[in-house]
């Protein structure tokens, strides 16, 4: 492999990103760069590389990824993405995803299962799939999981969030009320409930704070 460039970091001067010529880098300590001896514009070896891996990417990156996991549960794509953005190469990328996996540190279906349990009291049964795609649960994870765990109504859920809001929708002035009205359509849209059941339940609502 091609070194192009070598760019120390603005905020952490003891570090530098070694840019390849495929697009591609990583980053080193300085210290560490001048024990590999390596220099811009020339060729690192294999024998190098796979020295650099085993003897710092793979440790630290398994390290990290067991941080990271500590800090919050992730999916296997967002750990990944939270790997790469610190730098490591995808070599030790993913045997670092490969060892937290044999512990079922990751596990992308007890994501999605406990997921949709913890958030679907607020959101739509659509919004949930949607964020879980975000995410990178596959299709198949998602839509058994929702299966299994979803037991909620959307029109409960869009009740008992009018309700939780206390959306004034019973106020005399007609001005007030239909701004409140949109606030309201506004706030259970962004959840990803159907417009008809938004609808609905804001008729409903509106009835119920107004009275006999």
């Amino acid at each position: 492999m091609y070194v192009s460039e070598i760019i120390p970091f603005r905020r952490s001067k003891s570090r530098s990103k070694v840019c390849l010529d495929d697009g591609t880098g990583f980053v080193l300590y300085n210290k560490e760069i001048h024990r590999f001896e390596i220099e811009a514009e020339k060729e690192i070896s294999d024998e190098t590389f796979q020295e650099i891996l085993k003897e710092i990417y793979i440790p630290r990156a398994k390290k990290k990824a067991m941080h990271l996991l500590e800090e919050q549960d992730r999916t296997t794509v967002e750990l990944e993405q939270k790997l790469k953005d610190s730098g490591y190469p995808k070599e030790a990328i993913q045997i670092a995803l490969d060892y937290v996996a044999s512990y079922h540190y990751t596990d992308d279906d007890r994501y999605a299962r406990n997921y949709i349990r913890y958030h679907q009291t607020g959101k739509s049964k659509k919004r949930l799939i949607q964020d879980l795609k975000k995410k990178g649960v596959s299709d198949d994870l998602i839509y058994q999981a929702m299966e299994d765990e979803n037991e909620t109504d959307p029109k409960e859920q869009i009740m008992k969030l009018l309700r939780k809001k206390r959306f004034d929708l019973g106020n005399s002035d007609y001005e007030k009320k239909q701004k409140e009205k949109a606030k309201a359509f506004r706030f259970l849209a962004s959840r990803g409930f159907e417009v008809s059941d938004i609808t609905e339940c804001v008729h409903i609502y509106q009835r119920e704070v107004e009275g006999p």
